[in-house]
């Protein structure tokens, strides 16, 4: 009998875990509705497992340098083509003069974008020559949701390694804090917290507990006219795709050709 009783204490909690963590991952997932977001983190902390789980999450196409979900599904990656970018040439001053030369987006609408590693591309040291020679890319992001009706996400590992340029488009800052795989199965738990100001995320801000009643609610407003708004996100979940986490070796082995999982 206690046996009986132990095991269903077990299952509830169990259930109750399961729960939360489905109702806490649904919200991490939608932070990806609301506009361009910069994962961040140290190693080995998930922004790549981020990535995937918004995209099996969400069931969508999308346009990624990493394959993020299964080739069998029918949601499916569209290989990132970062020339799409350089909008034939046009700039601000071709949009002032109106002397614009014809572009066409070549993706289908809708589909957004997941970038690892975009320092790689976009690295901040070289800010003088990336604003002479690709001052394309910043108005293409300003311009997505005309262009393609979509939204640019990018990870990085050390936020000012990003290009500011890239930075400055993005709504939504998101610090991956923890992420501890479950022996050796493919369930994990994963520790985050979204910001809505970039200084607070790299300086890795966590908010502290703010009491009940009138006094808690004082502290989070003075709190968040500070640091602006953070949110925790803590769950349990499982890796839906193993992602080739050693991507950028087999294209500089292709010369930078994509190739197929």
């Amino acid at each position: 009998m206690v046996l009986k009783i132990i095991l269903w204490c077990v299952l509830g909690v169990l259930l109750l875990i399961s729960v939360i963590s489905y109702f806490k991952k649904r919200s991490f997932v939608r932070l990806f509705d609301g506009g361009n977001v910069i994962v961040t983190g140290l190693r080995g902390r998930g922004k790549d497992l981020a990535f995937c789980l918004v995209v099996n999450s969400r069931k969508r196409d999308y346009i990624s340098n990493i394959q993020y979900s299964s080739p069998k599904k029918r949601y499916k990656r569209f290989p990132l083509d970062l020339k799409v970018w350089e909008l034939s040439g046009n700039t601000y001053t071709d949009m002032i003069t109106g002397e614009i030369k014809t572009y066409c987006y070549p993706y289908p609408d809708g589909l957004d974008y997941y970038i690892s590693d975009a320092g790689i591309y976009f690295p901040s040291q070289y800010q003088a020559e990336l604003c002479k020679k690709y001052k394309s890319a910043p108005m293409f992001q300003a311009l997505s949701r005309h262009l393609g009706d979509c939204n640019v996400h990018c990870n990085v590992q050390n936020m000012p390694r990003l290009w500011d340029k890239i930075r400055e488009q993005s709504d939504i800052y998101l610090r991956m804090d923890k992420c501890k795989f479950i022996g050796r199965t493919k369930f994990c738990f994963v520790r985050a917290y979204s910001y809505s100001t970039e200084e607070s995320c790299v300086k890795a801000v966590v908010p502290p507990r703010f009491g009940i009643g009138k006094v808690g609610k004082e502290a989070r407003y003075n709190f968040e006219i500070a640091h602006g708004k953070i949110k925790k996100f803590s769950f349990f979940a499982r890796l839906p795709y193993v992602y080739d986490s050693r991507r950028f070796k087999k294209l500089l082995e292709n010369n930078l050709i994509d190739y197929e999982e």
